[in-house]
């Protein structure tokens, strides 16, 4: 059975509100039940407001440190982006700085500091070979008749010095701009020349250096002197004047136990006899 409590304190407020009853035993308990119990509830309604407004409150804290977290998201992911972009720039900055160090401004050429690298490069491959054949030679020696001679290391690296012809005197004649244009035309035709065959980059003014890794003395001889002739063959349109030029050429070839200097030293001494000769020529140290 169910009640309706809505009817009930109708009825015993109805019961307590009628005179002819205010004196009787029942409706004085009835009446002190009924004070009770609007207290009661008047306890209820209280404890139901302070949680009501207890849930409204951690709602509104979660919904803040909801807002919170996604603005220190939000901020998290713009710090990142800007990262990315700087470390982007960086790198970018980093391999245009490597180039720069590294390559001619003029010729667009290879630098000395990057012709060294290359050169350090094919040493350390010819050295690695020359270990091998001496190693081969020491296994081989212990089944060698007695007598035979021994192989030697076979020097396949070849570096060549090469000098503009009486560079000065274009410089003298036509000024330093057409100076400038004729070492980056005449770089560009060594260029082609070598393309295939090894590397050349601007040593220094009007200097150059060819490496040719994996070539003998004689086959380098025969590069170096197909780029001397096409040189010879080239000339310059400066103001309906020909500017044609030279080059000398001091060539050297590795030599066991060999280094840097030394090989450098051989083909520098070389393009010094080249060029004491009359120039326009190659020599080989």
């Amino acid at each position: 059975m169910t009640t309706d409590f809505t009817e009930l304190e109708k009825t015993i407020q109805d019961i307590l509100a009628k005179p002819e009853y205010q004196d009787h035993p029942a409706s004085v308990a009835l009446s002190k039940l009924w004070a009770v119990n609007q207290d009661q509830w008047n306890r209820m309604d209280r404890l139901t407001r302070l949680s009501d407004s207890y849930q409204d409150m951690m709602l509104q804290r979660e919904k803040s440190l909801s807002e919170r977290f996604d603005k220190h998201l939000r901020q998290l992911e713009k710090m990142t982006r800007i990262s990315d972009r700087y470390q982007r720039s960086l790198r970018q900055l980093n391999i245009e700085l490597e180039k720069t160090s590294l390559i001619d401004p003029l010729t667009e050429l290879p630098n000395r500091r990057m012709m060294m690298r290359r050169l350090s490069q094919a040493f350390d491959y010819q050295q690695e070979e020359d270990q091998q054949e001496e190693d081969q030679q020491q296994e081989d020696s212990q089944d060698r008749p007695q007598g035979q001679a021994e192989n030697h290391p076979v020097e396949h690296l070849a570096v060549a010095m090469v000098d503009v012809d009486y560079f000065k005197k274009v410089n003298d004649e036509f000024g330093h701009q057409v100076g400038d244009d004729v070492l980056i035309a005449i770089g560009k035709l060594m260029e082609k020349e070598i393309e295939g065959h090894g590397v050349i980059g601007r040593w220094g003014g009007e200097e150059f250096l060819v490496i040719l890794p994996g070539y003998k003395i004689a086959d380098a001889a025969i590069v170096m002197e197909a780029l001397r002739s096409n040189v010879n063959a080239y000339s310059f349109q400066v103001d309906e004047k020909t500017v044609s030029t030279s080059v000398s050429i001091g060539l050297a070839g590795y030599q066991d136990k060999d280094s840097m200097d030394s090989l450098l030293s051989k083909a520098d001494n070389a393009l010094y006899l080249a060029k004491s000769k009359g120039r326009n020529s190659v020599v080989i140290g």
